[in-house]
């Protein structure tokens, strides 16, 4: 047991970077739940612990035991050991295979000391679904051992490469190890970003040091390290694919590797990637160049086990001090097609004299392969319909021709690098076939296409997923079907009425092409109520001259309704017949249908207008226009650009001619819309009906006023209450405003009251409030129209009380009768409460009430007392009754003598 104990421990002590990665199966008859796995770990050369096994969690349950196969050097104190072994999973899902090795290297920088006694977790996850395909991992070429230099930029990449065509993304994590409390895979402790260790500058001492990770591209750049030493960082690289309408994530490999930070007494070499993209087929062929700020002599390879895209090869052309270069080459082919571009990876590394250490620069390369385009498309018109034609694909690996059509040309040719076919060109995709088909007959799925209309088309190819990918374009074909059909191009509204109003119908002759139809040909108009095509119609106008194309259609109630007429065009079904019995065409359109409606927002008064259209013409092409009916005259007051089904304008009047109120207002829509087929008319005007609004009259606040209480004459005779108020008002009648008053209303605000209540209603202008304990009130009113609204409120008026408030220097408590108590002047009014207190000249309080607004206090103590006679000292706080709360309290001190 001890002897086990040792062997687990001691399996990877000083551990530096590691990942694991998984390739499936690729037998004869392969099974997608199997999977051959490879482990490669970098540790401490100078460590003495070994490690010649490990034992791996396949996340089901069961811990494998792997035998290490090599360990090899590969650089000072750095070993790489490599690990393989297969598994079967025993059932389809996710699974997360996991390694716990013990224990990193000591001296990590970025993490919480002691890092020796840190355990090191790396982990995949496959997820297998027969559903989405078979699957490997992305496979990580570049070693997780890397060196850096103080104060200067720092760049790496994995060199991840997916030999299935899927998206790779990256994310940066923190570094993972197994909690011994818990057992738990958690974060490493004490972990700080490598930039954030110590407050270091980037590379141009421009700004504070940063560490970055390209999510696409995958490319790591610390700028720039300062403290020597060594530093771990952890990405996971995750794998999507596309099998539905979204993608799905189907692996990920969590790489944990470590940065070097040396003394290098040099500067690293510079690489200059360009991206680009090649059409399948043809040859790539381009120079990659590096040059060294120190002029050192420079090795550029492509690193990894793999090898490069093969065919592809690379070989240097180059190699004198301070630059180097090599070219690749690459005989694209078919297969090579896929919607992710193939990233390699190059690496620049310098030859600096001792001691100055190496350092290398590695910067990604990215090749997007696309399809060629499909040659030699031709569109053909036939009756209603084009048909397509085109070449055989040269890529039968492709899965899907996909065809796009619009109305018109589009003047879009494809990009060097563009595939497929963008939604600015204005193009719809129509169909889709086989890549092995050659045609395509478009008959806008059996509706028949619209003759005389110019219809151009472009196709490309799809390629199957996972990879994907799409091709080039083909150039734009287009062909105009002859017009051998009549066009309906108006129905207009001559004339507004209930039984007399009269409508308007024109069409075109059919055009070129009739000489393949046999005469003798016939038109039939119907005609139906509103504008929706269904229902039933009737026939209203029958012709055999292709010259009639003008019916007007008097007796109809267009006020009311809006009218949709069908022309259908018959010609005979053979050579020599007499009767037209073969129904060629039929179109239909409909009126214009206004309606208009009165608002006002406060003062501002407008007329919004709206009108509706079924037609089969694009009336959203050309501005419409509105016009007042004056006179008899249209007046135009605006133009709008309408939508495929209606439009909308708002009559604000202007400031020269605003709209008034009790005015009655009467407007009139002209559309205008075209086909756009050449040969025929344009631009196409249809008049709506007339229809007419009258802007209310509004129901207008009265002026208010209140009846003034006079002072001087209340308090030479004061009352008791009740009291009461007297309100008169004048209705506001004329300029807009409504004679039409039902009543008034009457809302009241009483003293220390904050909202209006409605106290009466009332049909006079005058109102007298009454039972009131004092006169302080706000008031206003309103009034109802016979319509019921209620008006804006008039004019608020407020009155308020009379206040007199004295006291007396003397009282005489001997009950005679006469100033027997302290009380105010009896002309003191509207009080509501008095706290009173009464001092003796040392400053005691002996007497303190507020049970008497009016106090009557007869010169004794709280106990009922007689005081000694003398001079006292008072303080009265008052409460009056006021509708004003700044006069509602006042504070009043003084001095009494008692006297008896």
């Amino acid at each position: 047991m001890l002897l086990l104990g040792y062997a687990n421990v001691a399996q990877a002590t000083h551990i530096r970077a590691g990942d694991i990665t998984a390739v499936r199966d690729t037998g004869p008859n392969p099974n997608p739940r199997k999977f051959f796995f490879t482990m490669v770990m970098y540790t401490k050369t100078s460590s003495t612990a070994d490690d010649p096994r490990v034992f791996i969690s396949m996340g089901t349950g069961e811990t494998v035991t792997v035998e290490r196969l090599s360990v090899t050097n590969i650089k000072p104190d750095v070993d790489r050991e490599e690990f393989k072994w297969e598994y079967t999973f025993p059932a389809n899902g996710t699974y997360t295979v996991t390694w716990v090795g013990e224990n990193r290297n000591g001296g990590i920088l970025n993490m919480a000391a002691p890092t020796d006694q840190l355990t090191f977790a790396i982990s995949t996850t496959i997820s297998i679904n027969p559903l989405r395909g078979l699957n490997s991992t992305p496979i990580l070429q570049v070693a997780p051992i890397d060196e850096a230099t103080a104060g200067e930029r720092w760049v790496h990449n994995p060199g991840a490469i997916d030999a299935d065509g899927d998206s790779l993304a990256y994310k940066l994590i923190q570094p993972q190890h197994r909690n011994q409390a818990t057992g738990l895979i958690t974060n490493v402790p004490g972990y700080r970003d490598p930039h954030t260790v110590d407050n270091c500058r980037n590379s141009t001492n421009t700004g504070p040091s940063t560490f970055t990770l390209d999510p696409i591209t995958g490319q790591l750049t610390w700028d720039a390290p300062c403290r020597l030493g060594e530093y771990n960082v952890a990405f996971v690289v995750e794998e999507w694919r596309t099998t539905g309408a979204a993608p799905v994530l189907i692996s990920t490999v969590v790489r944990d590797m470590q940065i070097l930070v040396v003394d290098a007494r040099n500067k690293p070499p510079v690489l200059v990637p360009r991206d680009t993209c090649i059409v399948a087929g043809e040859t790539l062929r381009t120079t990659i160049t590096a040059t060294d700020p120190d002029g050192h002599l420079i090795n550029l390879t492509v690193p990894g086990t793999g090898g490069i895209l093969p065919p592809a090869t690379f070989r240097g052309t180059v190699n004198q001090p301070g630059r180097a270069a090599g070219q690749l080459v690459w005989n694209t082919s078919c297969n090579d097609v896929r919607a992710n571009p193939y990233q390699l990876i190059f690496r620049a590394e310098d030859n600096p004299p001792p001691p100055a250490r190496q350092l290398a620069d590695l910067q990604p390369y990215r090749i997007t392969v696309i399809g060629p385009a499909p040659q030699n498309l031709l569109a053909t018109g036939e009756d209603r319909s084009v048909r397509l034609t085109w070449d055989k694909y040269i890529c039968q690996n492709a899965s899907t021709i996909r065809i796009y059509r619009r109305e018109g040309p589009s003047g879009w040719r494809p990009g060097p690098c563009e595939t497929g076919v963008p939604a600015s060109a204005g193009y719809t995709l129509i169909g889709e076939v086989g890549k092995d088909k050659t045609e395509f007959l478009d008959n806008n799925n059996g509706q028949g296409l619209t003759a005389g209309a110019e219809y151009c088309y472009v196709i490309y190819a799809e390629f199957p997923r996972p990879g994907g990918g799409q091709s080039i374009a083909s150039l734009e074909a287009c062909v105009v079907l002859e017009r051998d059909i009549p066009y309906i191009t108006n129905v207009t509204v001559d004339r507004t009425a209930t039984t007399n109003g009269q409508i308007t119908v024109r069409w075109t002759q059919p055009g070129p092409g009739i000489e393949r139809l046999n005469p003798p040909f016939e038109y039939r108009l119907y005609r139906k109520v509103g504008q929706e095509p269904g229902g039933a119609y009737q026939q209203v106008f029958t012709s055999r001259r292709l010259s009639d194309t003008v019916f007007v259609n008097s007796g109809l109630n267009t006020e009311a309704n809006a009218y949709r007429y069908k022309l259908e065009f018959y010609s005979t079904r053979a050579a020599g017949g007499a009767t037209p019995d073969m129904l060629r065409d039929s179109t239909s359109a409909s009126s214009v249908r206004l309606a208009a409606e009165a608002q006002s927002t406060g003062d501002a008064l407008e007329v919004s207008l709206s009108w509706t259209y079924n037609v089969p013409w694009r009336n959203e092409v050309l501005e419409h226009q509105i016009f007042r009916v004056v006179n008899g005259e249209l007046v135009q007051v605006g133009s709008v650009t309408a939508t495929a089904t209606g439009g909308t304008f708002v009559d604000k009047g202007t400031a020269a001619a605003p709209l008034e109120r009790g005015q009655t207002y009467c407007y009139v829509v002209r559309t205008q819309g075209t086909y756009q087929i050449e040969g025929l008319p344009e631009p196409l005007q249809n008049l709506s009906q007339e229809v007419c609004v009258e802007l209310p009259l509004v129901i207008c606040p009265p002026e208010l006023t209140l009846d003034v209480l006079d002072c001087e004459a209340f308090f030479a005779n004061p009352t008791k209450p009740p009291y009461q108020n007297v309100l008169n008002w004048v209705p506001k009648i004329g300029d807009g405003c409504t004679d039409e008053i039902d009543f008034y209303t009457v809302y009241f605000r009483g003293p220390g009251e904050t909202e209006y209540r409605a106290i009466a209603t009332t049909k006079e202008t005058t109102y007298t409030h009454t039972g009131l304990e004092s006169f302080a009130a706000c008031y206003y009113v309103t009034a109802t129209s016979l319509a019921g609204e209620e008006s804006e409120p008039s004019n608020e008026e407020c009155k308020d009380n009379c206040f007199f408030f004295q006291l007396p220097n003397i009282i005489t408590p001997n009950d005679d009768g006469k100033n027997d108590v302290f009380r105010p002047d009896p002309r003191a009014a509207f009080i509501r409460s008095t706290t009173f207190k009464v001092f003796n000249r040392w400053g005691v309080k002996v007497y303190e009430s507020s049970a008497d607004p009016y106090i009557n206090w007869p010169g004794t103590d709280n106990d009922g007392k007689r005081l000694t006679d003398g001079v006292y000292y008072y303080e009265a706080e008052v409460e009056f009754i006021s509708i004003d709360p700044e006069r509602s309290r006042s504070k009043y001190k003084g001095w009494v003598e008692i006297v008896r």
